[in-house]
């Protein structure tokens, strides 16, 4: 063995067997060993990756519905790969919707998977969606009012401030048909003040009562206004007048603009009235016919006058003046058991210049005007009574300096024999003796403020002084 070792030509096969055992070691790549690559391989299971949808026109159409929602991949890689896509969005699962009609249909899935990565399965391979056109409408919101004001105080009128055009809702065209309500919700508890520019959601309901979720608003909020006032309520406006209108004019009409207000003010203030007239028309400031704007005084209590200005159409003419003849004269108040005749004037009828507009006094009737003898109180003789003269609107009694509407009355008791008891409803006679000198007895005060008392005011009842 040790001659066949130290032959030349064995030492030389040994050193060629060496050198190539040396370059194998050096050369062969450890990857390409078919143990070592199968070890670097594995398989991952992605178990409810989540299906998007692509591609759908939503200014027309709406995904519904979708069944399933995720599906589960089986996928293959190199472990550094797997494990550096760990996460669920790495693997991208799609139903393409591009060009889809409404309806329910089944369409295949899409797979996007990281680099280095391939699918080995994916369960299931389709969905099914529902897809519906969507429309869109405007509505006009409701207001509604959440919680109380502060005590002592209303909720009046609410109004939205901005935008003023109203929403416009976008939802499936099935479910469009079912929306009961589109409001707006505003709460004011404790409030002591009108609520201003509060932003308010707008909500929209079904006929159920149910929010629907799914509807798109545009906008989304509003601005909201909320009166809260003390207690309120409208009153018919009556104008009343002071001044004198400038000489040689006299009212034709009077017409507000309006004729109600709301007047503001505790309960039982308002509970009290029945008409406002804290509108004044000051007659001397009235040259010519014309809009004419008044101030709503605070009267009575009131807190606060809805509108603060009225506006007052005012028509003046040239004061004209007419005389009507044989004037009835009704006399009132005579005790039980007396009876009262005219004496003076003589025909028991009275004569009565007025002065208006010529339009007015030209349609003035006889039975327009009322003048009354008021004997309430007085007792058997001859009595000088102040007469009480209603006249119509914008016309005037016309009196001369000094001067008042009088006349005679003789009241006799029916129970003296002889006292021409039977004869006391008689209008006009003569007396059969010298009656006895007559006392000048003014009526019960029985007047209204009805103008400036000096023959320009715009009519209504007046009592001759």
């Amino acid at each position: 063995m040790d001659k066949w070792l130290s032959h030349p030509t064995s030492l030389k096969i040994i050193s060629v067997i060496v050198g190539l055992l040396l370059w194998a070691v050096v050369h062969i790549d450890p990857d390409t060993s078919p143990q070592t690559a199968t070890s670097n391989i594995d398989t991952k299971t992605i178990e409810a990756s989540v299906i998007t949808a692509d591609g759908l026109d939503t200014d027309k159409y709406v995904l519904t519905a979708m069944e399933p929602t995720v599906v589960r991949l089986d996928v293959q890689g190199r472990l550094t790969v797997l494990f550096n896509a760990s996460s669920k969005d790495d693997y991208v699962v799609q139903v393409d919707l591009k060009g889809v009609k409404p309806g329910i249909q089944e369409l295949p899935l899409t797979v996007k998977l990281p680099k280095g990565i391939t699918l080995v399965e994916m369960s299931p391979r389709t969905v099914t969606v529902q897809i519906e056109e969507i429309i869109t409408k405007p509505f006009e919101p409701q207001v509604i009012i959440e919680g109380k004001p502060a005590e002592g105080y209303i909720v009046g009128a609410s109004t939205i401030v901005a935008p003023t055009t109203g929403v416009q809702v976008t939802l499936p065209k099935d479910d469009m048909s079912r929306i009961g309500a589109v409001t707006t919700e505003i709460n004011v508890e404790g409030a002591d003040k009108t609520v201003v520019n509060k932003k308010a959601k707008v909500i929209v309901y079904d006929v159920d009562g149910i929010e629907m979720t799914n509807a798109i608003v545009s906008p989304e909020t509003l601005n909201v206004e909320v009166k809260v006032t003390p207690p309120l309520k409208m009153l018919p406006l009556q104008v009343r007048y002071t001044g004198t209108l400038p000489e040689g004019l006299s009212l034709l009409s009077v017409k507000p603009a309006i004729d109600k207000v709301t007047v503001y003010g505790e309960q039982k203030v308002l509970d009290g009235l029945q008409v406002y007239d804290g509108a004044v028309l000051d007659l001397s400031k009235v040259k010519q016919t014309g809009t004419i704007r008044v101030k709503t005084e605070l009267i009575d209590g009131i807190k606060a006058i809805d509108p603060a200005e009225v506006e007052l159409d005012v028509v003046v003419a040239p004061v004209k003046t007419r005389t009507l003849t044989g004037l009835d004269v009704s006399i009132e108040g005579v005790a039980s058991g007396l009876s009262a005749a005219i004496r003076t004037p003589a025909n028991g009828k009275f004569d009565l210049t007025v002065s208006g507009a010529e339009p007015v006094l030209s349609s003035l009737k006889a039975t327009d005007i009322s003048i009354i003898a008021n004997v309430e109180g007085l007792g058997p003789g001859m009595h000088v009574i102040t007469l009480q003269v209603d006249v119509p609107a914008y016309v005037q009694t016309v009196l001369a300096d000094g001067q008042t509407l009088t006349v005679t009355i003789e009241i006799t008791d029916n129970s003296i024999p002889g006292s021409g008891g039977d004869n006391s409803e008689e209008v006009g006679g003569t007396p059969t003796e010298e009656p006895p000198t007559p006392t000048t007895t003014p009526p019960p005060d029985t007047s209204e403020e009805t103008g400036n008392g000096d023959g320009n005011a715009a009519g209504g009842s007046t009592t001759n002084p």
